[in-house]
């Protein structure tokens, strides 16, 4: 029976992972194609030009009208043309719904997770006299990176990075920033949130463990900047940042998944309705990648026996 924490539902909906890997593949398959096609116009253009030697004393055919007409050359043209325009399209289509997907899913997940320690204080008061009055976060800077970001910013950063190009890569250096910075102090405000939990329930007898395996690594935000302004570096440092927009939201989430196992067994509230493996499955599949040490896993294998 629900105990009144939906949020704990929807994690599964608001959480979703994103592979930088499958991302990168599918940009560098397009490019490639483009390169490609790029590559038979020249060789169709160097095929249809004879050689110097040829022209030892005339001028030579590249400096002169040609003599005939290629009835094939217009509809190689239109389809090296078609072709660019196409896989350009399914380009931009697919950054797009990737950065629209990264800028989205942080606002889902920040949203759902105020939620989710409201309605836990709810129920902890109403359950167990716990109250958390107290604990009223005054960090300015939290409440700041926790507010809902734009659609209508994000509408701007397309149509920016199309018609004037220089707007459009200050735009993006604006939203990578706020993508990743946002998760790192929200993460920390979060973490400090669950101490406090912990600390009331262990005065009730209930063991809830808040600690993190493995927290987000802090950014240095304006070396992250720099890198990305000074030309030849910034396309290697872009591949990097854009890893890390993927790859800290997906360590966030089992972060949260750790919490929210807790708290499905001590509220009884059921988790996400979506969700095919049980704890003990996702236990061993994370000592599995390597993410909890055999200390870990064995502790954490007990305190699943034991609930």
């Amino acid at each position: 029976m629900a105990n009144g924490i939906p949020e704990l539902r929807r994690r599964k909906e608001t959480d979703r992972r994103l592979s930088f890997g499958i991302y990168l593949v599918i940009i560098l398959i397009l490019v490639g194609l483009m390169i490609a096609i790029a590559a038979s116009m020249g060789i169709y253009w160097a095929n249809q030009m004879p050689s110097r030697a040829q022209y030892p004393f005339g001028l030579h055919p590249y400096f002169r009208p040609p003599s005939y007409f290629d009835p094939w050359l217009p509809p190689y043209l239109a389809g090296w043309i078609i072709a660019v325009v196409a896989i350009g399209i399914a380009l931009s289509i697919v950054n797009w719904w990737y950065q629209w997907q990264l800028y989205s899913r942080r606002n889902d997940h920040i949203e759902r997770a105020k939620r989710l320690k409201m309605s836990l204080s709810r129920w902890l008061r109403g359950k167990h006299q716990i109250d958390l009055a107290d604990w009223t976060s005054s960090d300015m800077q939290l409440s700041l990176r926790e507010q809902l970001r734009s659609t209508g910013f994000f509408v701007l950063w397309v149509i920016f990075s199309y018609v004037f190009g220089l707007v459009g890569f200050i735009l993006t250096l604006v939203c990578w920033y706020w993508l990743t910075l946002d998760y790192a102090i929200h993460e920390r405000g979060e973490l400090e949130f669950f101490r406090r939990v912990s600390g009331k329930l262990k005065e009730k007898g209930i063991s809830f463990d808040p600690e993190i395996l493995h927290p987000l690594i802090p950014r240095n935000m304006a070396l992250y900047i720099v890198l990305m302004i000074i030309p030849g570096v910034n396309i290697v440092w872009g591949i990097w940042w854009c890893y890390v927009l993927f790859r800290d939201p997906n360590l966030h989430f089992e972060t949260h998944e750790h919490w929210e196992f807790q708290l499905e067994k001590i509220t009884g509230e059921p988790g996400p309705s979506v969700m095919t493996e049980s704890p003990l499955q996702i236990l061993k599949r994370r000592y599995a990648r390597g993410e909890i040490t055999k200390e870990d896993f064995e502790r954490m294998k007990k305190d699943l026996s034991a609930g």
